[in-house]
């Protein structure tokens, strides 16, 4: 069922209609063009892996590399990104179970969720029943949510999170700080932890006024008594401002490039890990020496 149109110019050409383009994902995965890599996530003030991020790939069979910011949100317009989303995933909870197989428990694994399947009334029994299939706990599953989209969600969606974490599923916000209605979006979703923006993150050490707002971020999480992730950590100058914010965790090329399946399990096998949980690491647990 290949898109002869989409294979020769890419998802993003002119002229392919939503149905075609599922069509084309589901090409795409029936083809293993589809990949994922982990991006992993650590303990500011330690290094301690805390988990990873999942992030998808497209290689189409000539070899070029379609840009995640290009095919998911095209994904995104249509029906597609349900059938992108549920094979992410799948693939994901089937990789962490992997890890917890190998002996390693407490390494969760970080998926997006769009707005698109948040109205799936669905979406609750394929979560449970991907967890049940790949024989990952619930709690090595966490939710990552942009504020925007949950701003614009029905009851329905929002009851569906309040199950997904009453289930032991954690939710994260993402890109905190970027969208709409961050405060009275925090009173209405179970959220464990806010992701500052790598925009704030990456302009900090010379931006006054972005210093000003991620440490805010971090005071506002604390008081709430959630965790943050600070992403797009790229420089040792960006990692001492967070353990001087009494930022959580760090995520972006500092601590490691996002790594294959195969490049997951070289990490492990080479890093020291003692693996915390964002939940343990809120402001009681106050500053730590750096190991």
């Amino acid at each position: 069922m290949a898109n002869t149109h989409a294979t020769s110019h890419g998802p993003g050409a002119p002229g392919i209609s939503d149905a075609g383009f599922v069509e084309r994902v589901r090409d795409a995965i029936d083809r293993q063009e589809l990949s994922l890599v982990f991006q992993p996530q650590a303990d500011v003030a330690t290094n301690r892996l805390t988990g990873f991020e999942a992030l998808s790939r497209w290689r189409l069979s000539d070899g070029t590399m379609l840009p995640p910011d290009v095919f998911v949100p095209m994904a995104e317009q249509g029906e597609a990104i349900h059938l992108l989303g549920e094979w992410t995933l799948r693939t994901a909870c089937a990789a962490a179970a992997g890890w917890v197989r190998a002996g390693y428990p407490d390494i969760p694994v970080s998926v997006n969720l769009s707005a698109r399947q948040l109205d799936d009334p669905g979406l609750v029994l394929k979560v449970l029943g991907i967890l049940a299939e790949t024989g990952l706990p619930a709690a090595n599953l966490k939710l990552e949510l942009t504020e925007t989209s949950m701003f614009s969600q029905a009851a329905e969606a929002r009851e569906a999170l309040v199950q997904l974490r009453g289930a032991g599923i954690r939710l994260v916000l993402d890109d905190f700080g970027t969208g709409w209605s961050s405060l009275a979006t925090l009173r209405r979703v179970p959220v464990e932890a806010l992701k500052i923006d790598k925009q704030f993150v990456q302009a900090m050490v010379e931006d006054r006024d972005a210093a000003a707002i991620v440490q805010a971020v971090v005071a506002l999480a604390h008081a709430l008594d959630l965790g943050v992730v600070a992403e797009g950590v790229e420089t040792p100058e960006q990692r001492l401002y967070l353990q001087a914010y009494r930022c959580d965790v760090l995520q972006g090329y500092w601590l490691s490039r996002p790594l294959t399946t195969d490049g997951v399990s070289d990490f492990l096998a080479k890093r020291s890990v003692i693996v915390r949980s964002i939940g343990d690491l809120g402001p009681a647990a106050g500053p730590q020496t750096s190991g």
